[in-house]
């Protein structure tokens, strides 16, 4: 897929930036992520080095704060959900934080970028669209696929993620693993009852059909 800006000229043109733009890449995916950083480095507008995990993501911005621009992968070990783009975001500090993804739901992008991250850059994109797509963000602009691409999917409506409580989040992994109430029920220290009612309530905010599909659809919102 070929990824492009969105109503905004080229960035490149009017980026001013003095030596090489420092680039985290955190993504568990070590071929991909090697390779584009090996060639951001040919560029030689870029600097890259990658981590490929959350809390190795988290120990680098902690122990180096000079990066201009991290790519995020929303589905590498330790993130979970927004709270940890939020957690990325914050660590970052000045540096701009982009989701690096070859697969996003929408609405958790919309949600990434409301907690501060500067859009989405898919990993399909070719090298030329890429180094564009960096400065573009690198320039404190928004990056979006002028194409959106079928994994990002849509749904009939929004769920209201915000308002699942920690308990709530708990109970739904709980069951994404295929717990039954009464495993659950142990976990939490609670009844099937409530259990049950959780459940309910989980359906109801992410406007799933059954248990099933609220797995599902936390699934791809990256909740769990």
């Amino acid at each position: 897929m070929t990824g492009d800006v969105q109503h905004a000229p080229r960035a490149e043109d009017d980026l001013e930036m003095s030596g090489k733009a420092k680039i985290l890449i955190a993504d568990d995916h070590r071929m991909i992520t090697e390779a584009v950083a090996r060639l951001l480095d040919r560029t030689g507008a870029f600097e890259a080095h990658v981590v490929g995990t959350l809390a190795e993501a988290i120990q680098e911005l902690s122990r180096d704060t000079s990066y201009d621009l991290v790519l995020l992968d929303v589905r590498m070990p330790g993130m979970s959900g927004l709270d940890s783009v939020r957690r990325v975001v914050a660590r970052a500090g000045d540096a701009k934080v982009a989701l690096f993804s070859g697969e996003a739901d929408r609405r958790f992008v919309a949600g990434a970028v409301k907690l501060g991250a500067r859009g989405l850059i898919p990993k399909t994109m070719p090298l030329k669209s890429l180094v564009s797509a960096l400065h573009f963000v690198l320039s404190g602009e928004i990056f979006l696929p002028a194409e959106t691409p079928a994994s990002l999917t849509e749904g009939t409506a929004e769920p209201n993620t915000e308002s699942l409580t920690e308990l709530e989040l708990s109970i739904l992994r709980f069951a994404a693993d295929g717990m039954t109430n009464k495993e659950i029920a142990l976990q939490i220290d609670g009844t099937e009852v409530a259990v049950k009612m959780h459940m309910r309530a989980i359906c109801q905010k992410l406007n799933a059909r059954n248990r099933t599909h609220a797995a599902i659809i936390a699934r791809q919102l990256t909740l769990i």
